[in-house]
């Protein structure tokens, strides 16, 4: 019986694991092609289309059977659909990444289901590993490597590319293996069939939309309350995996009793919405500490989810799975419109959203139950859960820490960037932050701004760009958030920032400035750099945010200013800077129609670095399709004393 929960586990930790990663990929594509429709205010079927594809997919968890016999052949025909369809997920193709995706969570969802209604204590185990999982994958720099096309292998002195694809079809195969050997020992596995309630299927949706968006994201939690990723991820982990112990869970069942019966799904849920409302609030370890301990409450309530029943009686439970899933669907749109610049129905209210979402996660809890749940006799054979949880915490803690040195050649002069990333997007609504990483080591670059930088939002696949980028590229690197904490302007250097500052441009769109300095290494001498993106509107609108740009730069001298002005050189913003000191350096090189977007033929230039205190050498853009901008880099010395 022992070894039949074992495959069952494999199997099941697999399956919900490819799910989450293709809920990840439908969702931003889904929101990618809605953004860019409603931004672009363009007609375009495609959003109806992907939606459309997507709802059907999310209420696929309708077709899982409700009959005992039929159980063991839906799992196995339902992961053998999620192995085969995650394959092809690894391409970078667009429209074959999207079907593969949707796919997947129709399967995903099946599989779901019937596990459910098989083996609800399975369910929740799987379910929970799945999430630890997924985490320890994009702990080093947040980016699933699952979702990326090559993979970075460092041996000895080299690296060596290997693409995804081939360890996917490994990963594939293993899950087959383990759906064999679960289909083969099925007969030995214990039966505990559970129903759904409709408050249950909502919790369901709550739970993942809370995970998906912001408690499985070390990244976005880090964000929130200005505390390193490396110091969240660990803890993160272990928060995540503690409730698998049945030790954990019965010691929080004895601690509510000292709460009235009636009251503890009250006292619960209150305590589990203080602790976001402090964590999304404040800054620093104590918030850090406070949304980690409302994931460990998350989890825990899982528990509360399932009602076990008679192995007699039958209940459907697809029909609640399939609400869960759509209230996941409807809470990442509503939490992406919070960030949306026109219509800006919900602005910067995420954190609602949020609330809401973990709101419902609490109800189950507040209808009491005879048992609790926490008490129950645990699935897992004895060890096998501490044997799981007990090496997260390190392995979280190598791979987000684990960080290089830059190590950079003493060179006269000095390479400045600016590249408007799109979200990492090109302009096809394609994902393409590899390519940018590429375009960026390309330009080689010492410094680089980066604007439009996605730090966690579900449009980006939850990456941390500038930390991708950084890490990716052996720089170090600055944030500077303009919306919500997880969109906005970013810098790349080869050499440690200091000094840093920044100013939020009000009445606009997200939009702001950054100053840093630098001490260029092998040289002493020290280079203020300015980021900046300049809003669209009126002239008067515009000069106001020059006005804050400016202010921040004061009279610091050298310094380049790297930024989107989104205007051509007729531009009252560029006469004005200028006018104000700065050059540019396709004016002094003589450089004519040095367009920058968009990145297929450009046809306007609204990408610029300018220079004080500088000699520029050389100015050029890198032709590359990776966002809808092309970057622009500049090549300074310091002028002859």
């Amino acid at each position: 019986m022992g070894l039949a929960r074992i495959y069952r586990l494999l199997e099941g930790s697999l399956v919900v694991l490819f799910t989450l990663q293709a809920l990840r990929v439908a969702s931003a594509n889904a929101l990618a092609v809605t953004q860019s429709a409603v931004t672009g205010r363009q007609a375009d079927v495609l959003p109806i289309g992907v939606w459309g594809l997507l709802l059907v997919a999310l209420i696929s968890p309708l077709l899982a059977p409700r009959q005992r016999p039929a159980l063991p052949i839906a799992l196995s025909f339902s992961a053998a659909i999620v192995a085969l369809a995650r394959i092809p997920m690894s391409l970078q193709m667009p429209l074959v990444r999207l079907a593969a995706a949707l796919v997947v969570v129709g399967a995903g969802g099946v599989y779901i289901a019937t596990l459910l209604r098989a083996n609800w204590r399975s369910l929740l185990t799987v379910l929970v590993a799945a999430l630890t999982l997924d985490q320890l994958l994009r702990a080093y720099n947040t980016y699933d490597p699952s979702l990326r096309i090559w993979l970075d292998l460092p041996v000895a002195d080299a690296v060596y590319r290997v693409p995804w694809l081939a360890f996917q079809a490994v990963l594939s195969f293993l899950l087959v293996v383990a759906i064999w050997l679960a289909r083969r020992a099925a007969r030995w596995e214990p039966y505990l069939p559970a129903s759904l309630p409709l408050k249950s299927g909502l919790a369901l949706g709550g739970f993942l939309a809370a995970e998906i968006v912001a408690f499985a994201m070390p990244n976005v939690l880090a964000h929130w309350t200005e505390v390193a990723h490396s110091m969240v991820t660990p803890w993160l982990l272990l928060a995540t995996a503690l409730p698998l112990l049945p030790g954990v869970r019965r010691s929080i069942g004895e601690m509510l009793t000292v709460f009235d019966e009636r009251l503890r799904g009250s006292v619960w849920l209150l305590a589990l919405l203080l602790l976001v409302l402090v964590g999304s609030r404040l800054a620093g370890p104590i918030a850090a500490g406070a949304l980690i301990a409302a994931q460990f409450m998350l989890v825990l309530s899982l528990w509360w989810l399932p009602a076990p029943l008679d192995p007699q009686e039958v209940r459907a439970v697809g029909p609640s799975v399939s609400v869960g899933l759509l209230t996941l669907g409807g809470s990442i749109s509503a939490y992406n419109l919070t960030f949306a610049d026109d219509p800006r129905w919900l602005g910067e209210q995420g954190t609602l959203v949020i609330l809401v979402a973990v709101g419902l996660v609490g109800l189950p809890m507040l209808f009491g139950r005879r048992e609790s749940p926490w008490l129950a006799r645990p699935l897992a054979p004895t060890g096998v859960a501490m044997v799981f949880v007990a090496p997260l915490a390190v392995f979280g803690l190598i791979l987000s820490g684990w960080n290089m040195t830059p190590v950079v050649a003493p060179s006269s002069t000095l390479r400045v960037a600016t590249y408007n990333l799109n979200g990492g997007y090109d302009a096809a609504h394609t994902f393409r932050l590899d390519l940018a990483a590429r375009t960026i080591e390309a330009s080689r670059a010492d410094i680089v701004v980066l604007q439009e930088v996605d730090a966690g939002r579900p449009v980006g696949y939850g990456v941390d760009q500038a930390q991708y980028l950084a890490r990716h590229l052996g720089m170090y690197h600055l944030f500077v958030p303009l919306d919500q904490r997880l969109y906005g302007l970013a810098i790349l250097s080869r050499w440690p920032l200091t000094d840093g500052s920044s100013v939020l441009f009000p009445n606009a769109m997200p939009a702001g400035a950054l100053l840093v300095r630098i001490e260029v290494a092998g040289d002493g001498r020290m280079i203020a750099v300015a980021g900046a993106q300049i809003a669209p509107g009126s002239d008067e609108e515009r000069l106001d945010q020059l006005a804050l740009l400016l202010g921040l730069i004061g009279d610091a001298t050298p310094v380049a200013l790297a930024a989107d002005l989104g205007a051509p050189p007729q531009d009252i913003v560029y006469q004005r800077l200028i006018g104000s000191g700065f050059a540019d350096p396709d004016e002094l090189l003589g450089i004519e129609q040095a367009y920058t977007t968009p990145a297929v033929y450009p046809t306007a230039r609204h990408d610029y670095v300018l220079v004080r205190g500088l000699e520029a050498l050389d100015s050029r853009q890198v032709d590359s399709t990776a966002s809808d901008h092309r970057l622009v880099v500049v090549e300074v010395r310091w002028p002859e004393e």
